[in-house]
């Protein structure tokens, strides 16, 4: 197993659309570099732009949001009653910035093969064309083993950009570095204690110290650019948190490819009855 492996999980198979998509390669860690590799195994195609358009909304709307989008479709005026209650950015940077939010919280669920005790936190924003602050992605599995309950935690940071440089590199390690701790923990509880009081008692019962210094908190970080991605995070990437692992994904044309998926999920809502 490789370090990568063991700190946030085996890449998906092709059983999954992110495994069908990208291929993976763990390169050989040091005690400052462990890096994910991943390129496109496969073309993007028409069910890929939509399976990932899908999440995109999944993260923005809630179910209450879309629930009624549906029931308003088909009226005199659908058009500015799906304007007034728009969750999906068309800022360019917001738009980038929130999709590969989304891609890592996918990724890092890929690989633990489950669905994470998370926060839709893209569903909160009052000004869906800037960026929400906070934690970019914090997610939780809580399992038992042994019969113990255990608790792991993911924390992460992501960016698009259009080429890869070292202050983007920089900017993700820094954000993550071995003494950073998640902002939005107790959030996450409030958030749950709405739809499930029992599991916001298990986790209001854990300290995230205490999960950090037990080895449980795992940190990810994501770059998503051009193919040149890999080369330059190699040569960059330079930091002292041990349970760090940084993923860069390298596709030949990223702003068409996050364009697609931002196109796919407008398409998508102007027709939520097929959602």
């Amino acid at each position: 197993m490789t370090k990568q492996e063991r700190i946030i999980g085996i890449h998906p198979d092709n059983t999954h659309e992110l495994g069908i998509w990208l291929s993976a390669n763990d390169l050989p860690h040091t005690d400052t570099k462990c890096h994910r590799e991943l390129t496109e195994l496969n073309s993007q195609n028409d069910e890929l732009i939509e399976w990932i358009a899908k999440k995109i909304i999944d993260h923005h709307y809630t179910d209450y949001r879309l629930t009624k989008l549906k029931e308003k479709f088909g009226n005199l005026g659908f058009d500015k009653y799906a304007e007034q209650h728009r969750k999906l950015p068309r800022a360019d940077k917001t738009k980038k910035g929130n999709g590969t939010e989304v891609l890592l919280i996918e990724y890092i669920q890929a690989t633990q093969k489950k669905e994470l005790i998370k926060v839709f936190k893209l569903r909160y924003n009052p000004n869906v064309d800037q960026s929400i602050k906070g934690d970019d992605t914090l997610m939780v599995d809580l399992y038992e083993e042994d019969g113990v309950e255990k608790i792991k935690m993911f924390l992460g940071e992501s960016k698009f950009r259009t080429t890869p440089a070292k202050k983007a590199i920089d900017d993700i390690t820094n954000s993550l570095s071995k003494d950073t701790l998640p902002l939005s923990y107790s959030f996450l509880v409030e958030e749950t204690a709405k739809t499930d009081e029992e599991l916001a008692e298990k986790l209001d019962n854990y300290i995230v110290q205490d999960i950090k210094d037990r080895g449980d908190l795992a940190y990810a970080g994501l770059l998503l650019s051009d193919n040149t991605t890999s080369r330059i995070v190699e040569t960059h990437l330079n930091s002292e948190n041990e349970n760090l692992v940084f993923i860069s994904i390298g596709i030949e044309n990223p702003e068409a490819f996050i364009n697609s998926v931002f196109a796919k999920a407008e398409e998508l809502i102007s027709n939520p009855e097929e959602l």
